[in-house]
């Protein structure tokens, strides 16, 4: 048996030659690159990778066959990449991709719900004071006002740290063609409120939206609550102090309680303590600036294996962080789905720029929903 420091070197040198046979490569890529610039020619081309795929692993021991190809399939993905780059750099009208920097606060923004509601705050929080606030009753009527014009911007709930992706809202993100502005995490601090007369005892039905009723389960559980939907946390707060009825309360903020003359029953009665929820401000327009931190995007891919892996794999080639990923069904065609991805970076950025170029070219439909910051109450 030979020693192992010996046979480290045997393998050291194999991947300096690697090494040296992939820069060569690499910058037969780049002539590839500029012949592509002159001719407008597609970076990817499938049959001609599939081709080339089949040729070179003709004659490989099977055992050790899929292994080249994964290989293969690595160095022609990476060989892509540099070429979105050099092209990028050769010539940046390539990404066409229009926005405008952020110079001022919006003039009106519409939220879904009643002031004192977490949206609300939201909009308090992203913007301070603005000209016109205006509420509406339904997460879409946010998404169609800012559509038509009628507001600049609408802010909504898109995740809660408990309970997930609030799926309605990225499907409306796609159907109104609109794009992130901003993003703000909030601390979620849930209450149980009712009229002067109530009690934990006397409580029989509590009202709220659905994930703010989720993210109180196990406490409205244990007191055997009858769960109740409303649109809203403080429009739940606003009708229970309506019906005054010792029987009923509502989960919501502590600012919605006292603006509307609950009282205070229990206190921050979400099972998970540290309970956020991330807002996004959505406009008609798609805006950028070196302050961006975060990047939200969607796609769709063939129906055939590898290809999310493969998606996936751009990313972790430019070192880029991914954040978040989930998949919503496509209506019209049953068992495909649209994926939506955010990731560290902005719009200005180099690597940001290679990737939305790439990604843009070779998949069936992409869209990007947004490059803005992220801040957070503490």
């Amino acid at each position: 048996m030979r020693n192992l420091s010996d046979i480290r070197k045997d393998i050291n040198l194999i991947d300096e030659q690697i090494r040296d046979l992939f820069i060569t490569r690499i910058k037969l890529s780049e002539q590839v690159a500029e012949y592509k610039l002159k001719t407008n020619d597609k970076v990817l081309k499938p049959d001609r990778e599939s081709e080339l795929i089949k040729i070179m692993s003709e004659n490989i021991d099977e055992k050790f066959k899929q292994k080249y190809i994964s290989m293969l399939k690595t160095s022609m993905r990476v060989s892509r990449m540099h070429q979105y780059e050099y092209m990028l750099e050769k010539n940046n009208s390539k990404l066409n991709i229009a926005y405008e920097n952020i110079s001022r606060n919006p003039r009106s923004v519409v939220y879904q719900g009643l002031p004192a509601s977490y949206q609300f705050q939201a909009v308090k929080s992203m913007f301070g004071n603005v000209d016109c606030i205006s509420n509406v009753v339904k997460f879409e009527d946010v998404f169609t006002m800012v559509s038509n014009g009628d507001m600049e911007m609408g802010v909504v709930p898109i995740e809660n740290s408990s309970i997930g992706t609030i799926n309605e809202v990225y499907d409306l993100l796609v159907k109104y063609d609109l794009y992130i502005y901003r993003s703000h995490i909030d601390n979620i601090h849930h209450c149980l409120a009712g009229c002067e007369d109530a009690t934990i005892n006397s409580i029989k039905k509590v009202y709220s939206i659905m994930p703010a009723l989720e993210q109180c389960k196990n406490f409205l559980e244990i007191n055997g609550f009858e769960l109740c939907e409303a649109s809203n946390t403080a429009v739940a707060a606003k009708n229970v102090f309506d019906w005054n009825d010792k029987t009923k309360a509502a989960v919501c903020s502590e600012q919605a309680a006292k603006l509307y003359g609950l009282k205070i029953i229990r206190s921050c009665i979400n099972d998970n303590k540290k309970n956020q929820t991330k807002f996004v401000a959505v406009s008609k327009k798609l805006f950028a600036t070196d302050e961006d931190d975060r990047i939200s995007i969607s796609f769709t891919l063939p129906h055939k294996e590898g290809t999310l892996a493969c998606t996936l794999s751009t990313f972790s080639d430019r070192n880029i962080n991914l954040t978040e990923i989930h998949s919503r069904p496509i209506i019209e065609t049953p068992w495909n789905y649209r994926f939506y991805v955010d990731f560290v970076g902005g719009l200005k950025q180099k690597d940001t720029k290679s990737l939305i170029y790439q990604l843009s070219d070779e998949l069936p439909s992409f869209k990007l929903l947004g490059s803005y910051k992220i801040t957070q109450n503490i």
